[in-house]
């Protein structure tokens, strides 16, 4: 099969490799769409940071390994013990795996997992290929094909608002005001979870006029940087992370933003060192949490979300076939941010 590995930085070679075949609990997977992420642009360009040198803890897998951690397909084949039913079945897969057994795993926090291993990014193969197997828990069945790419980060999304559901203690969240920076598959999953599912009051931003076009065009309420009045929304999310074409990285801008006692949750990563004045936080109460990844007991909450959800994904998605994943993704993700939301390699 055909399949793109990282090596290391600006590393990642297309190889012929054998098929792989399912273990007795596992599923295979003809790959139809992966997404490439922003943290997999950010491991090329200057990692590795997720993805491990060394042999993983609960895999033994080290580098190379196959990137992606948002992907789908269909179902050929089964191993030993699990249901021929799901043959031809179209599922997303649920990238996340934890040791369950460690203190976090018992308190329902697998994504804190000490030995949390993730397809595609932390010592699992991921879906930039044309086949992938992957333990049958770690699946997902979806209709629209558009989603398949989404899946993972409608998790993520999620977990942002059932951290902040968890510390506020609120039954309602219809008049929060909340504020999205960045408007990447990401952002844009945060802000459709938090206002179709959770009915908040969301307003989106990104630095990027394509991207800031796109969240308007889908129905989102945009608003400008100019315009983000200072100390005025409950919650801020940034859903941006670490970008060279800002001048300010998101998640000390966002301070500005929240209310007093007000929360911003950290989602995008950042691997440098950031400034600002912990007297901002401190003389307003305002507080900065994160968010990492997703639990497994949300993954019992996803249908509802996707049944709630309003944006049209597929508009966002522009294809390419594996064999141009180099040129046509990982350089033009580098390069070329303004002219995109969202590349799927269709395999």
């Amino acid at each position: 099969m055909l399949a793109l590995r990282f090596y290391n930085k600006r590393d990642v070679r297309l190889e012929n490799l054998p098929k792989p075949e399912p273990s007795e609990n596992e599923v295979l997977i003809k790959v139809t769409q992966s997404g490439i992420s922003q943290t997999q642009i950010n491991e090329f360009i200057e990692g590795p940071f997720f993805i491990n040198k060394d042999p993983h803890p609960l895999t033994g897998k080290s580098i190379p390994l196959i990137p992606c951690q948002e992907y789908g397909g269909i179902i050929e084949d089964v191993g030993k013990k699990v249901p021929k039913s799901l043959i031809g079945k179209q599922v997303a897969v649920l990238p996340l795996k934890s040791c369950g057994r460690c203190k976090y795993c018992k308190k329902g926090k697998e994504n804190l997992c000490e030995k949390m291993a993730y397809h595609g990014l932390l010592g699992l193969d991921g879906g930039f290929a044309e086949y992938s197997v992957v333990h049958v828990n770690n699946i997902f069945p979806v209709e629209k094909e558009e989603l398949l790419t989404f899946i993972e980060p409608l998790l993520v999304g999620l977990n942002t608002f059932d951290i902040y559901r968890t510390i506020s203690k609120k039954k309602s969240f219809k008049r929060e005001k909340v504020l999205i920076l960045g408007a990447g598959p990401v952002g844009l999953s945060v802000a459709s979870v938090w206002k179709d599912y959770v009915k908040a009051d969301v307003s989106i931003n990104d630095i990027l006029a394509f991207r800031h076009k796109k969240a308007k065009e889908l129905g989102l309420k945009t608003v400008d940087k100019g315009e983000i009045k200072k100390n005025s929304f409950d919650v801020v999310i940034d859903a941006a992370g670490m970008d060279p074409l800002s001048t300010q990285s998101a998640i000390v801008e966002g301070i500005n933003y929240i209310k007093k006692g007000g929360f911003l949750i950290s989602v995008g990563s950042y691997f440098h060192p950031v400034e600002f004045i912990p007297a901002d936080l401190t003389f307003s109460e305002k507080n900065i949490i994160s968010s990492m990844a997703y639990s497994l007991k949300l993954v019992n909450e996803l249908p509802d979300v996707i049944k709630n959800l309003k944006i049209n994904f597929k508009s966002l998605i522009q294809e390419i076939p594996l064999s141009k994943i180099i040129e046509e993704g990982y350089y033009r993700a580098e390069v070329e941010k303004e002219s995109f939301v969202r590349i799927v390699v269709k395999c």
